[in-house]
């Protein structure tokens, strides 16, 4: 006899499971076997696969639900087909799981590929529903199921129910990338031309990506086609080993990197604009540096600014802000953003005062004198409320300011074209805000409370331009710090050769990078090699290239 489940009785049951694997989880003492533990060990994993099939299963079934309408203003849910994705239902995901907009788009899309899969031979099928079952007897964890997913993304549903069928009996012995190549050795037998339809689409489809990593550093992703790439890295690698003999680094990574930067800024003209943010309660006229609580700052000293990259602000040397700004280093104002800049602008930088809230930092027009009678802003207002958010102002949303619409909170004309009503959305979740069950509201410290349908609500801030970090160079030697390494793990001892051919393969570099969060070796006290304190790994000591293989 079937049972019919709702999500209450899965609500309840997700929660047993959690008290009773928490009080599991409290041992009195040490006891057990390392079998035994083992055991336990896979059944938790087990349990955790099971639990990822039915929330791809519960998000499958929230993403079906379409708001309704009706004549009389009621707003009523309509359950459409499995397989069904609402507008809204990735931003509801992203609420419920405290994760980004993209994550959430992306998890939604998985769980609708393995956990939606249609009757053979109906437009729904894909094929994967045998990663899903896997998944739900625990036999095969999320990040498996993503690899054959991934493998399989362009393969019809026929072609990818076969590779799946063939793959069942190594779902709980083999790894992802085992898992991959058996995919992709199943697809050349099968469909040859799928894995040279992939190929194509890939190199069409290269980019170049950049985000904050470190503080004070950018992390940069590329992908090209492999002859173009084959070039640039000869032209690269020749002047970072020039730069390297000459010893302007000391190391070939290093200097690969400011060979990169120097190429690409050697042959652009790029203007720079710098301004400067001041409180909006601050006294009028320039304030002396003594009275802002600013000291002489050193060249070496690290500052906070927004506007080098879309969103986020990031760390850049005083040096290079003094040089792209041609102010000295005593500036007076509280904080600086800079706007586009380069290494080595070029002609003068256009330099302003922008006020701004007290306490959020947000970029403000006190009198008013941007708003305007018109539906579109002008653009002067438009580029305040762009620099005042940064990004889209949709809870986990990252788009860059300049891709988003600006977006009346109060629709014009109840309420005004004003930095108080205008903010950043993206194409997507501006529609969003105009769904039934959004609601949001705009304060006057220009932070944004959004409430979503289930009665969730989430605060996102704008940039805050007036509360820079500051890092500053006391003239430390950097031989004298102490670095705690980030996890090391009292496991037997490994020698220096296991551990280059574990982390580094190919010839080991001048000096190795660390490819690993975990290591498996005794910490050095110091490293005179790191410019500043957040933790880092340990170094290995240099060895030489091995010869061969030591078994």
């Amino acid at each position: 006899m079937a049972v019919t489940t709702g999500p209450q009785d899965v609500l309840s049951a997700a929660r047993s499971a959690r008290q009773m694997l928490t009080d599991a989880l409290c041992p009195s003492e040490l006891r057990g076997s390392q079998e035994e533990w083992a055991q336990a060990l896979g059944e938790l994993q087990a349990v955790i696969d099971t639990a990822t099939a039915a929330q791809d299963a519960a998000i499958v079934r929230l993403a079906a639900i379409e708001p309704e309408v009706l004549d009389d203003g009621e707003v009523i849910d309509t359950h459409r087909a499995l397989g069904h994705v609402a507008l809204d239902a990735s931003a509801i995901v992203s609420g419920v799981l405290a994760v980004t907009a993209v994550h959430a788009e992306r998890r939604v899309r998985a769980a609708v590929r393995l956990a939606a899969d249609g009757p053979e031979g109906t437009a729904t099928e894909t094929g994967l529903g045998g990663l899903h079952t896997a998944m739900g007897a625990g036999r095969l964890d999320a990040y498996r199921a993503s690899v054959v997913a991934t493998e399989l993304e362009e393969a019809p549903a026929e072609v990818a129910a076969s590779v799946v069928g063939g793959l069942d009996e190594y779902f709980g012995s083999e790894d992802g990338p085992r898992l991959r190549r058996r995919v992709r050795r199943m697809l050349a037998r099968i469909s040859p031309d799928l894995l040279r339809q992939r190929a194509v689409r890939a190199r069409s489809e290269c980019r170049l990506e950049r985000w904050v990593g470190e503080p004070g550093v950018d992390t940069w992703h590329g992908t090209f086609p492999s002859e173009e790439a084959a070039q640039a890295w000869a032209a690269i690698d020749a002047l970072a080993q020039q730069y390297v003999t000459d010893g302007v680094c000391d190391r070939v990574d290093r200097a690969r990197a400011q060979a990169l930067t120097d190429l690409v800024a050697g042959n652009a003209t790029i203007d720079v604009q710098v301004v400067h943010t001041i409180a909006a309660d601050a006294p009028t006229g320039p304030t002396p540096a003594s009275e802002a609580g600013a000291s002489q700052a050193a060249p070496g000293d690290l500052l906070e600014v927004t506007g080098l990259r879309p969103g986020e602000p990031m760390l850049v040397s005083r040096a290079w802000l003094d040089r792209a700004s041609a102010h000295p280093s005593s500036t007076g104002p509280t904080s600086t953003s800079a706007g586009r800049a380069a290494p080595r602008p070029r002609g003068e930088p256009r330099v302003g005062l922008a006020p701004c809230d007290p306490l959020t930092g947000a970029l403000l027009d006190l009198a008013g004198e941007l708003t305007t009678d018109a539906y579109r802003p002008g653009r002067a207002l438009a580029s305040l409320v762009r620099a005042r958010d940064g990004h889209c102002r949709f809870p986990g949303c990252h788009v860059a300011a300049r891709f988003c619409d600006l977006d009346h909170v109060t629709p014009w004309p109840t309420g005004p074209t004003s930095a108080a009503n205008l903010v950043c959305l993206c194409r997507r979740h501006h529609r969003i805000k105009q769904r039934p069950g959004w609601r949001a509201l705009l304060h006057p410290d220009a932070t944004l409370t959004w409430t979503d349908p289930t009665g969730r609500a989430r605060t996102t801030h704008p940039i805050d331009h007036l509360h820079p970090a500051v890092l500053p160079d006391t003239g430390t030697d950097p031989a004298t710090l102490t670095y705690n390494p980030r996890l090391v793990t009292p496991d037997a001892p490994h020698s220096t050769l296991e551990y280059h051919l574990e982390h580094n393969p190919g010839p080991p570099p001048a000096r190795p990078r660390i490819r690993c969060r975990i290591e498996h070796h005794r910490p050095t006290p110091t490293h005179p090699d790191l410019l500043y304190t957040p933790v880092h790994s340990p170094r290995p000591p240099v060895l030489p290239p091995p010869s061969g293989p030591p078994f």
